[in-house]
């Protein structure tokens, strides 16, 4: 298995550092330039709400996202110790089919992240432990 972790502060201009690294990782994986871009903004989106929801835009925390694939699963865990977000949000989450290529100029800017990443990977968990927030995505290679 090949594993990688990234920890950035809770700044939101770090952001953009883990949306680049997270797509030349995928550009290694037998996924589209499309399919990587999709990855990517799942991790930023999942990246912005630890910062924006668990530390309330706190600067000063760390943000842990670790990127691991073998030959079958890529898993991107994105983790804080901020806030935990309730379970139930998660499972609740719905969304039409996510097309970026799409002409429809009238998605909402904000409230869309989970369902994003919903859409997109194949599976995403959530769980708390030991103070520390794990939101877990699973996409088949």
């Amino acid at each position: 298995m090949k594993k990688i972790k990234i920890i950035i502060d809770s700044d939101l201009k770090d952001v953009f550092l883990i949306g680049m690294t997270i797509n030349r990782l995928c550009s290694i994986t037998p996924f589209s330039d499309s399919e990587c871009y999709k990855i990517e903004l799942c991790v930023v989106e999942a990246v912005n709400n630890s910062i924006i929801h668990a530390y309330q835009n706190e600067k000063g925390h760390e943000v842990e996202v670790t990127f691991s694939m073998d030959t079958r699963i890529l898993t991107v865990d994105v983790c804080d110790t901020g806030r935990s977000m309730d379970p139930e949000i998660l499972q609740s989450i719905h969304m039409p089919s996510f097309d970026p290529d799409s002409n429809d100029l009238e998605i909402p800017e904000r409230g869309r992240g989970l369902a994003i990443i919903k859409e997109v990977m194949d599976h995403v968990s959530y769980k708390t432990i030991d103070g520390k927030n794990w939101l877990t995505m699973f996409r088949e290679l």
